[in-house]
């Protein structure tokens, strides 16, 4: 009766060790902004009109 109790505790680490690998495959990967980050400038190259080939600022 004792082998019954040990495979069974047995059993129960090995299902619980393979449900653990499976939620760290599951979570997003950790890439982009996150709240509260400075955004970069975007600086854009005109390739067109009278100030093609600069950056400034058509504003």
């Amino acid at each position: 009766m004792r082998w019954l109790a040990v495979s069974g505790a047995v059993l129960m680490l090995v299902a619980w060790s393979v449900w653990a690998q499976q939620e760290q495959k599951e979570q997003p990967p950790d890439t982009g902004l996150k709240v509260g980050d400075i955004v970069p400038a975007y600086n854009p190259i005109h390739v067109a009109g009278p100030d093609k080939g600069t950056d400034t600022c058509p504003v």
